[in-house]
């Protein structure tokens, strides 16, 4: 009899589990302008400066996508921006000339030629190095890339994917994807 407690123990623990498996979570509450944007200040860390800023550009993204300005999903876009740049618009990259370096002797070219390169005059009057050693964000990298391989025969044909800043903003938004995106579901903001 024992045994037959158990089971019907088991048994009913399993009916119980299945009868909650099936259950829709509540629908989480549409919040409406006002009340979005309040949640979405709220959310924001304490340190963000701009919250006025912070909260009107989030809040016509989730209108621009037509994404629900729910808690979960605001809360979701707070934490990638924090763990992402820390609420800083064009995230500073440190490190950038070590890190071609890395890669040139990664692809086993000498760093005789890579310094070489990086004394050509870039279209701003610096060398492309003096550019990089200035940089501070990824932005200022990637615009450096870009006019090198703009200045370079077929740079644009044989490098132009190859851009090794491959995120912006601060999210870091993989830049292939929102152009992807982008001529899908046009871009919500003025691009320069």
């Amino acid at each position: 009899m024992h045994q037959n407690t158990a089971a019907y123990r088991v048994l009913g623990i399993l009916l119980l589990l299945g009868g909650c498996a099936g259950e829709k979570p509540a629908p989480t509450p549409v919040l409406n302008t006002a009340d979005a944007k309040s949640q979405i200040e709220r959310s924001l860390p304490r340190n963000v400066s701009d919250k006025a800023g912070w909260t009107a550009d989030m809040y016509a993204a989730f209108t621009a996508l037509t994404v629900t300005p729910t808690q979960e999903n605001i809360c979701a876009v707070v934490a990638v921006i924090e763990q992402e740049s820390g609420f800083r618009v064009d995230p500073v990259v440190p490190g950038a000339r070590k890190e071609i370096d890395n890669r040139a002797a990664r692809a086993h070219v000498p760093l005789l030629i890579v310094n070489g390169v990086l004394q050509l005059k870039s279209s701003d009057g610096r060398t492309y190095g003096e550019r990089i050693d200035a940089a501070r964000t990824e932005k200022d990298l990637s615009d450096a890339y870009e006019d090198l391989i703009a200045a370079v025969p077929l740079g644009k044909t044989l490098f132009a994917e190859r851009n090794p800043i491959r995120t912006r903003g601060p999210m870091q938004v993989n830049v292939a994807f929102a152009e992807q995106f982008s001529s899908a579901a046009p871009y919500p903001y003025p691009v320069s």
